[in-house]
């Protein structure tokens, strides 16, 4: 790579310019600082425009433009309008341009029903020859299909104005990121070489893999990013492990067609850049002081780097071969002359039907639910004197994720669920300032944890209903699961822990005889016993039937209490299976081995049961286990 930069004095001057898309599903990795240092090493040599694509709006600010608020027109306008391009209608009629005449007819019109305008309300001015397309929350919007043809054409209008466009795109995988890899010149990855992004990426590969398999035209470069430097501390187990993420990511190609006397034959390219921009303090101060890196001084390695990146990027634009992606004269013509009576048609209804007016923005969109998690819907809760968010906040996890929290990812749950809201609340909504003081009648919609994750969140999800919907609460949740052998020298749970508020009945999911007992641990138990098998609960307040009654699925058998020994208000659900050699717990003189009660939701849903399980295919536990079906979390 270090001999192809060797290059004439007017290399830049004589390069082809084009779009650049930055993109990673993971965040952490330097997305935006890079997007914007490159844009403004790229303005050195061409007028060059970076689009803010992100919602958070990183890469503006960090080019001293300000946060989205400021701006009243933000890239979103970029696919909600379509704006003039072109020259004025009086101008292809002087020339007889009739093309460009139903061209233009066609613009006009289409601005009528979206929104026109000129493109300048859209950008703002960093240096003569560095502009941006500032980020908003109606980013929070996910395009519809027409909103796609409205930012081709705005794109289209401002490649005539700029060398260089430079995109920088949120951490997520969806219709936007794949349209904008596919109408890219070139995708930049840029990935640290730490373990979870390196990891990460392997993921993110196999997304681009299968888009490029239908997509031949789009050009892939992956950036080392964010890489300590030589002589920086880094113990031997870190260094190891960037050496070997480093040796991966090197060996990762591409096939390039080369043509030559002997014919055609396809050789292997690597797809990775032959540079690595360095962490740096500086890069960090830079973008606190809204320049880049080298407006702002203080590390000329760091600015090396970029303008290093910019020219491998140039070399990337000459090569590429556009009479591959566009298509031909005739087929633009063809084309065209559908457009032109399109246009026509829609000339007639915009001048029978008046302009809509604006109407109000919608509400926007929290990014957790831009993820595209099919198959789950928001907790949404409205707060009341008394409610309590953290107990919210551990019912959604138990709904989304199946698992009992730490109280670290309690925290980190509650401050991201927050935040969303802060982001996307309206006008006339208050601002949440401490989770412990929500005020009366907030709306909060709790979503899928991003920061909790659990491979096994399909199958164990509706296993947590099963006992959640033992108890007559709006909100109960999982507090303890069953751990035979104990963790982290804790000591074993051979039980499901259900918590809710005190007083709630706790209904019995199955039919049988109701056997009461009292004892220190457990507090007052009631066990339903039916055919070989027994269900308990214990630390009641009070018991609804009394020994030898006979229980029906959903009769209430008792209240959520605190007798025996529990530090909250929470009923412990243990399973038992009639043994004749183990004797772990004993009711009506039966002796019963306790195993892992969620036994019992797979063996009820096997024979169709358990409520919402009955057209699920019949799996074993362990198949139960592994199976990527998705299942309804929220009725």
């Amino acid at each position: 790579m270090a001999q192809e930069l060797e290059t004439p004095s007017g290399f830049w001057e004589a390069g082809r310019g084009g779009i650049v898309h930055v993109a990673n599903i993971k965040g952490g990795v330097g997305k935006s600082t890079l997007a914007s240092n490159l844009a403004a090493s790229l303005s050195l040599h061409g007028p060059t425009l970076l689009i803010d694509l992100d919602m958070q709006g990183s890469a503006g600010v960090a080019l001293g433009i300000g946060s989205a608020a400021a701006h009243k027109h933000t890239s979103w306008d970029l696919f909600k309008r379509r704006f003039e391009s072109g020259a004025p209608l009086s101008a292809y009629l002087e020339t007889f341009d009739i093309v460009g005449f139903l061209a233009k007819l066609e613009d006009m019109a289409i601005s009528k029903v979206f929104g026109g305008g000129a493109v300048n309300d859209a950008i703002v001015r960093v240096t003569p020859m560095l502009h941006v397309v500032p980020a908003g929350s109606g980013l929070f919007n996910s395009p519809a299909g027409y909103q796609y043809g409205n930012f081709l054409h705005n794109l289209g209008i401002v490649k005539q104005r700029y060398k260089y466009i430079v995109i920088d795109t949120p951490s997520v995988w969806n219709r936007l990121t794949r349209f904008l890899y596919v109408n890219s010149d070139l995708n930049l990855i840029p990935v640290t070489l730490d373990a979870l992004s390196t990891n990460s990426f392997k993921e993110y590969l196999t997304h681009i893999k299968s888009l490029i398999s239908h997509n031949s035209h789009v050009r892939l470069r992956i950036v080392k990013n964010e890489v300590e430097r030589d002589g920086d501390d880094c113990a031997g187990g870190k260094a190891r492990t960037i050496n070997l993420n480093r040796s991966f990511l090197n060996s990762l190609c591409e096939q390039v067609a080369v043509h030559n006397d002997s014919g055609l034959a396809l050789l292997p390219q690597s797809i990775m850049f032959d540079l690595e921009i360095p962490a740096s303090a500086a890069i960090r101060d830079a973008q606190d002081a809204g320049k880049s890196v080298h407006e702002h001084g203080g590390d000329p390695a760091a600015a090396w780097a970029f303008d290093l990146l910019a020219r491998n990027v140039q070399q990337v634009l000459n090569g590429i071969n556009r009479e591959n992606i566009s298509a031909s004269a005739l087929e633009e013509k063809v084309v065209l002359a559908f457009k032109a009576a399109a246009a026509v048609v829609l000339i007639a209804i915009v001048a029978l039907n008046p302009a809509i007016p604006d109407a109000a923005a919608p509400r926007p969109v929290a990014p957790q639910h831009i993820m595209e998690r099919a198959g789950t819907a928001a907790v949404v809760h409205t707060f009341v004197k008394g409610d309590n968010a953290t107990r919210m906040a551990k019912y959604a996890i138990s709904v989304f994720r199946a698992v009992v929290p730490s109280h670290k990812e309690i925290s980190q749950y509650l401050t991201e669920t927050i935040d969303a809201y802060n982001m996307t609340r309206m006008p006339d909504e208050p601002k949440i300032v401490d989770h412990s003081r929500i005020p009366e009648g907030t709306r909060l919609t709790f979503y899928p944890p991003i920061s909790i994750t659990n491979k096994q969140e399909k199958a164990l999800a509706p296993a947590y209903k099963f006992f959640m919907d033992m108890v007559n609460d709006p909100y109960p949740y999982v507090t303890g699961d069953w751990c035979e052998r104990g963790t982290g020298g804790g000591q074993p749970h051979y039980a499901i822990d259900v918590a809710a508020a005190y007083g709630s009945e706790v209904l019995s999911p199955v039919d049988g005889i109701a056997v009461l007992k009292t004892e220190p641990a457990g507090g007052r138990t009631v066990a339903v016993m039916f055919g070989d098998e027994v269900i308990s609960f214990s630390h009641l307040e009070n018991r609804l039937v009394k020994d030898g009654d006979a229980v029906k699925k959903g009769m209430p058998i008792g209240t959520i209490g605190m007798t025996g020994r529990t530090s909250g208000p929470h009923v412990h659900v243990m399973y038992g299976i009639m043994s004749l050699s183990r004797h772990d717990i004993n009711f009506a003189n039966k002796n019963y081995r306790v195993t892992d009660p969620k036994y019992l939701f797979y063996k009820m849903a096997f024979a169709g049961v358990t409520d919402g399980v009955e057209d699920e295919p019949q799996l074993s536990p362990s198949q139960q286990l592994s199976s990527p079906a998705s299942v309804p979390i929220l009725q």
